[in-house]
């Protein structure tokens, strides 16, 4: 009796992910970032613009469904539950940050200079200029900016809500799957272009 006296304040204190945005509401919250990401490949893309905007919609949808099925594997091989649902609705959702970065980067293209100083951290590299680095260096990390660390954040305060961990160590581990996943985007993208990531001597 005593034990179980003893675990039970345990679990009712272990912190607990709740619903980003209410399950009746879902349906037309996805509906909203789909179309989000629609219409910021529209207004981004030269060509024949509805078709773009369809891959990048579902092309999104899948990565956040891989984000944080990725997430739940990795905290259950450390014996920490993660729910995926609504893990996957904070990662959907906090892609919007993603979204208003690529606005703000549009807009800043014909800002004045003091503008884009102020602002371009905000948007990320891409948004400060196009002369730094190779091609496939600036599709990776040209995003890179206050936002993307609020992504980041949020999708580790996320993970130590739903897995329990410490949000130290939850932010630790985002931040390096992040560096690793964009470190191997730049190398390929440079790959496909035919020339080498790295100085060859």
């Amino acid at each position: 009796m005593n034990e179980r006296e003893e675990q039970g304040p345990k679990v009712a204190s272990r912190p607990r992910l709740e619903w980003m945005v209410a399950p009746w509401l879902q349906p037309f919250w996805y509906a909203y970032l789909a179309h989000s990401w629609w219409h910021v490949a529209e207004t981004t893309s030269a060509g024949r613009l509805t078709n773009g905007g369809a891959l990048v919609a579902a092309s999104k949808l899948a990565g956040s469904l891989t984000e944080a099925a990725f997430y739940v594997l990795w905290w259950r091989s450390r014996g920490r539950a993660l729910p995926f649902w609504r893990f996957f609705c904070v990662v959907a959702s906090i892609s919007l940050a993603d979204v208003f970065a690529i606005g703000l980067t549009e807009r800043l293209r014909t800002a004045p200079h003091p503008v884009v100083i102020w602002l371009g951290p905000l948007a990320g590299l891409r948004a400060m200029g196009a002369g730094w680095g190779s091609s496939g260096l600036r599709a990776a990390f040209g995003s890179l900016g206050l936002l993307t660390l609020l992504r980041i954040a949020v999708t580790a305060r996320a993970q130590s809500r739903g897995a329990g961990a410490s949000f130290a160590a939850t932010l630790g581990w985002t931040a390096l799957f992040w560096t690793m996943g964009r470190v191997a985007m730049w190398w390929l993208a440079d790959l496909l272009r035919g020339r080498s990531p790295l100085p060859v001597p």
